[in-house]
């Protein structure tokens, strides 16, 4: 059976597809010998010999859903060229090889996925299954109710306009502003920036909940295996824009 060299790699745990196409250009993986550097290489699964990182890719692992309550100050990835903290340094007792769903910011904290399941990572990350993530916000000054409609309808940021999302203002403490985002894409720092456009900065940021996972009492710097009704919610989850309260 011939299937794409990437979705091969992320269902047996190598890394979901986007960072396993990065693993193809960056030459770390090879077909019957022979190392590769374009993605997109179909291959035989039952005939072709496919190494990453000088070992053979084997039968897909038993899947592991993990949720971590990621701190300030690590970076969201298997590995940095500049040393710093990874998020993989928080879980390194878990001896099989898991990666993070996704990104968080290194400044932003909260609800993180990590898996070994390249097909549930999919479910979660591909932009037309709108899975919705909720953050909780504190930003400077007030952002006016114009402002706030600019958020709600979508506003042109670096990497092009972002999709309608609930804004829902919370409360106000010494000159700042709390609210509560609700978003189903997830631009490259897309939340400050959207407030940054509107001329306020976010203070601090922290995601909450995924879909119909929340992150729930869960300590910072914390992980936990997720229950099987909550890896098998990301399969029913709905489909419809964010609606504005």
């Amino acid at each position: 059976m011939r299937i794409r060299l990437e979705k091969f790699l992320a269902e047996r745990g190598i890394g979901s597809r986007r960072l396993a196409k990065q693993y193809v250009i960056d030459g770390q993986v090879k077909i019957n010998g022979k190392q590769v550097f374009i993605p997109g290489r179909h291959i035989d699964q039952k005939k072709d010999l496919i190494q990453f990182d000088g070992r053979r890719v084997l039968e897909k692992p038993a899947p592991i859903y993990l949720m971590l309550n990621k701190p300030e100050g690590y970076i969201t990835s298997v590995s940095d060229q500049y040393n710093r903290p990874t998020v993989m340094d928080l879980v390194d007792i878990i001896e099989e090889r898991v990666y993070p769903v996704g990104r968080l910011d290194l400044n932003t904290e909260g609800l993180l996925i990590l898996t070994n399941d390249g097909s549930f990572s999919h479910q979660i990350l591909h932009p037309s299954n709108k899975i919705k993530k909720t953050y909780l916000v504190w930003v400077d000054g007030s952002p006016s109710q114009k402002s706030v409609q600019q958020l709600r309808e979508g506003i042109q940021i670096v990497s092009g306009k972002t999709a309608p999302a609930v804004v829902q203002k919370i409360g106000q403490n010494r000159g700042n502003t709390h609210f509560k985002l609700i978003l189903h894409e997830g631009k490259k720092r897309q939340i400050r920036r959207m407030f940054e456009t509107v001329r306020h900065k976010v203070l601090y940021l922290k995601r909450v909940r995924i879909g119909n996972l929340s992150l729930g009492n869960l300590p910072i710097g914390k992980y936990r295996y997720l229950k099987q009704k909550e890896v098998a919610s990301f399969q029913k989850q709905p489909s419809s824009d964010c609606q504005n309260v």
